[in-house]
C-alpha cells in the first residue's frame, strides 16, 4: 500500500496557522444537520486544525490527523480535539468510530484509493463524508488597479502550480467519489483582510512556495508593495471573498 505524502506545507506551518482562514459557520451548521449523529468526527489532513476547530462546538470528540508533524505542532489546542500525526490512509483510529469525516481543501493531495478505504473502515454505517475546496479569492469592490494586481499574481504563479491543484480548479467534480452522494450547497466565505494578510496567506500556497524556490521572494515582495500602494491605507481591511465547493455523501 502506497502512503506517499507530498509535503508542500511543513516549512511554512507557522504562517499556515497565522494566515490560513477558517470556514463559515453555515458550512458547519449544514454538516451538523446532515450528519445522523454527533459523537465523533475525523478531520483528515487537518493542517493546524482549521476545520477541527470549526467542528468542535458540534461534536463530542474530534480526531484531527495530518501527515506533517510541523503542522500538528502548530495546531490550535482545544479540549475536544485529539491531534495526531498520521497519513490519510493509516489514521490508526478504531473501526466504525466516527459520524463525520471531513477534508477541507486537501483532498487533491491524498492517495485516494488508500484514503477511501480508510474512510469506509473508520466511518460508522451511514456516517457523513464531506470534502470541499475553495475558488480563487477576489477583493470585493476592488479598484481596477487592485483587481489587475490580483490577476497578475494568479498569472505569475500559475506555471508553478502542482498538477494536483487542477482538481481544485475543477471544484473536485473530476475526483472519483465512491459514496452515496447527496446534493450539496455552495458556500460563500468573506473575511476582512489587509494587503499584509493577503500576502501572508498566498505565501502558504504550494505554487507560491515553488515559485520562491525557483525565483526567490523578491518578486512576490515587490508585488505586495505594489498592492499596498494601490490599497490606499494598507492598515484598513477590505472584504475578500471566495466560493466554497462541497461534495458530500454517505459511507
Amino acid at each position: 500500500m502506497s502512503l506517499s505524502f507530498k509535503d508542500y506545507f511543513s516549512r511554512q506551518a507557522s504562517n499556515y496557522a497565522k494566515y490560513r482562514p477558517g470556514y463559515p459557520d453555515e458550512l458547519y451548521s449544514y454538516l451538523t444537520e446532515t450528519a445522523t449523529a454527533h459523537t465523533a468526527a475525523w478531520d483528515c489532513a487537518t493542517g493546524n486544525g482549521q476545520v477541527a476547530i470549526g467542528l468542535a462546538p458540534y461534536f463530542e470528540a474530534i480526531y484531527a490527523t495530518d501527515a506533517s508533524a510541523s503542522q500538528i505542532a502548530n495546531a490550535f489546542p482545544h479540549p475536544r480535539i485529539r491531534y495526531s500525526v498520521a497519513p490519510a490512509g493509516a489514521s490508526e483510529l478504531p473501526d466504525r468510530c466516527v459520524d463525520l469525516i471531513t477534508v477541507g481543501l486537501a483532498l487533491h493531495w491524498l492517495p485516494l484509493e488508500e484514503f477511501y478505504a480508510e474512510v469506509k473502515r473508520v466511518g460508522r454505517p451511514r456516517s457523513l463524508f464531506a470534502v470541499w475546496c475553495s475558488d480563487l479569492f477576489q477583493v470585493a469592490d476592488a479598484t481596477p488597479e487592485i483587481a489587475a494586481l490580483i490577476e497578475e499574481l494568479y498569472n505569475l504563479i500559475l506555471p508553478m502550480q502542482p498538477p494536483e491543484v487542477q482538481l481544485v480548479h475543477d471544484h473536485y467534480q473530476t475526483v472519483p467519489f465512491p459514496f452515496e452522494e447527496l446534493p450539496a450547497p455552495t458556500f460563500r466565505q468573506s473575511v476582512q483582510w489587509t494587503p499584509e494578510m493577503i500576502l501572508g496567506c498566498v505565501s502558504t500556497w504550494s505554487a507560491v512556495q515553488r515559485y520562491a524556490d525557483v525565483r526567490g521572494w523578491d518578486g512576490l515582495k515587490a508585488w505586495g508593495d505594489r498592492l499596498s500602494a494601490a490599497w490606499g491605507d494598507p492598515a484598513i481591511p477590505l472584504t475578500v471573498c471566495w466560493d466554497i465547493y462541497l461534495r458530500v455523501g454517505r459511507v
